[in-house]
């Protein structure tokens, strides 16, 4: 588990916890299959499958987003 804030800069699958916000920096490819007790961020050009759960807002700046788990607000 993470607890606060996390940026994800690179391309791969995130099975964690995070206790905040996740970040998927631009042009990076993520499958996020964990939970994310915060906002989802998506920077430009990313790529995020959401399989897992986000229980807060998911703001998209310019990437894409298929969420196929649960997501909140």
């Amino acid at each position: 588990m993470h607890n606060g804030n996390l940026t994800l800069d690179r391309s791969g699958r995130f099975d964690g916890m995070v206790n905040g916000s996740l970040t998927v920096a631009a042009g990076c490819r993520v499958e996020m299959a964990g939970m994310v007790n915060g906002a989802l961020v998506v920077e430009r050009d990313a790529h995020v499958v959401v399989s897992g759960m986000v229980n807060g807002a998911t703001i998209n700046r310019g990437g894409h987003v298929d969420v196929t788990g649960l997501v909140g607000d």
